[in-house]
């Protein structure tokens, strides 16, 4: 494990004890979920640098069937906003 990993790996064994959901755009997330499985439950946003408002535009017209799909089993659902 290098040392930019182990922030992300820290943060992932606190969501993973708390059986949370992660929000992010670091697919570094992604990775250790697929190596270490779930929980935590991955929403990853690809939807790239964009303003905070267009973002809130993007959640707002996805975020209730992502958590639909995470509410069902999913362990990971992205979210790219095109």
């Amino acid at each position: 494990m290098t040392q930019t990993e182990e922030p992300d790996t820290e943060i992932f064994q606190v969501a993973k004890a708390q059986r949370a959901i992660l929000m992010t755009k670091d697919s570094d997330f992604v990775d250790l979920v697929e190596r270490l499985g779930s929980p935590p439950q991955i929403i990853w946003l690809t939807c790239g640098n964009t303003s905070n408002a267009r973002l809130r535009e993007i959640l707002s017209e996805t975020l209730p069937r992502a958590l639909e799909l995470l509410a069902a089993g999913e362990t990971l659902v992205e979210i790219s906003g095109d």
